[in-house]
């Protein structure tokens, strides 16, 4: 018995892509208790960071240089927790992992994006994985726009 892959079907979204390479694609989705939360998915199924081949974490690490450079430059973050917790996947049977890195932007200075500001009231301390602040579609896409305008 398969399973279907939540992440898969997430990444067939494009409404939500900051940015799209050859392996990686990173999206965002309406949870900004963080603002610019993002998820940068392997494209291709592959279950561990071990099957990572060397043109996927250059590629990776490309992407990395340009998201900071971007978030700093459209909101101030500073900075980009990155994490790849994957244990999501293995909560039921059958277990289907897909490799993922979460972003969770930090700011000293609370931004505002449509006429909202985002407060990280933990900022300097480890964040509230818990936290939730769902915003609108037509938010999710100024943030979005923001940052692929910074992306280069």
């Amino acid at each position: 018995m398969s399973k279907v892959c939540e992440i898969c079907e997430f990444i067939k979204n494009p409404q939500n892509q900051i940015i799209e390479t050859k392996h990686w694609t990173v999206g965002i989705g309406d949870n900004h208790a963080y603002l610019g939360r993002a998820y940068v998915t392997l494209k291709s199924h592959k279950e561990s960071l071990g099957e990572l081949n060397d043109e996927e974490w250059k590629e990776y690490q490309q992407l990395v240089v340009k998201l900071e450079k971007a978030y700093k430059q459209a909101f101030g973050a500073s900075p980009l927790n990155w994490g790849c917790f994957m244990n999501f996947a293995f909560q039921s049977k059958p277990y289907n992992p897909h490799v993922h890195w979460h972003i969770y932007p930090r700011y000293e200075v609370a931004p505002t994006v449509s006429g909202i500001t985002f407060d990280d009231p933990l900022y300097g301390k480890f964040y509230d994985n818990n936290a939730e602040r769902i915003v609108s579609g037509s938010v999710v896409k100024e943030i979005a726009d923001k940052l692929k305008n910074n992306l280069e």
